[in-house]
């Protein structure tokens, strides 16, 4: 079996890798920012995050989820739903009395004081939107968490008012956290300058991009025989 580029340099698996599995708790350039989410979650109540693809919403929601999940898995309290299902019309009540277990789904009881997590909420329609502030005034829903791509979004006034002041924007990293990811992932190899590192993320900003676009250089720095990564490696590839 040959050899990837990256088990030559001594990793078992490609450090730059952008799955959702791997290096899931990171989290650069927005600590501040979960921090003030996790504390308004404490209390009941409506939070937006907003964040362009490779802005970290994934691992803001792990953290979030991580913060407030039971030990206890018969006490379900985080309900989990991604916006972009086929479903035209979210099930509020089925989703309830699935978070009460087993004995839930019997008796069909529908559980209350729960943290709803509703992922790419840009694509709930009108009805779902007004059909949720009843639950939540019913006390079904103890908080609602948003997460969307774009602030530019509609909501009810009478959601509007719910969440307030509310709302955060996931920023791109600077040039340190850029290099404190990277760091993070390879050590200190010296395959790979701090210079360097920061050269390709001014390329591209995003931290997808930016993973992808350390992938693709120092595999070309390595094929290429050299000891280390360099401009003209970052200009090869990147232009």
């Amino acid at each position: 079996m040959n050899k990837m580029w990256y088990n030559e340099l001594g990793f078992h698996s490609n450090p730059f890798s952008i799955k959702p599995a791997a290096f899931h708790n990171e989290l650069f350039g927005n600590k501040a920012t979960i921090n003030k989410i996790i504390k308004k979650l404490k209390k009941p109540g409506m939070v937006c995050i907003f964040g362009e693809f490779g802005s970290g919403k994934t691992t803001v929601l792990k953290k979030i989820i991580r913060e407030f999940r039971s030990d206890d898995f018969k006490s379900k309290k985080i309900i989990y739903y991604n916006c972009n299902q086929s479903e035209e019309s979210i099930d509020y009540d089925k989703l309830l009395v699935n978070a009460g277990g087993f004995f839930g789904r019997i008796f069909g009881t529908r559980k209350r004081g729960m943290m709803l997590l509703l992922d790419e909420m840009q694509d709930m329609n009108a009805r779902d939107l007004e059909r949720l502030k009843e639950y939540y005034d019913d006390g079904f829903f103890r908080s609602v968490v948003f997460v969307a791509k774009s602030s530019e979004i509609e909501v009810p006034e009478d959601l509007a008012e719910e969440i307030g002041e509310n709302m955060f924007v996931l920023g791109n990293m600077s040039n340190k956290d850029a290099v404190l990811m990277i760091r993070k992932r390879i050590g200190d190899l010296k395959f790979f300058g701090d210079d360097m590192i920061v050269k390709i993320f001014k390329k591209d900003g995003n931290s997808r991009s930016f993973l992808k676009n350390c992938e693709d250089v120092a595999r070309v720095a390595f094929e290429s025989g050299a000891d280390t990564v360099g401009v003209e490696h970052i200009e090869k590839v990147l232009g």
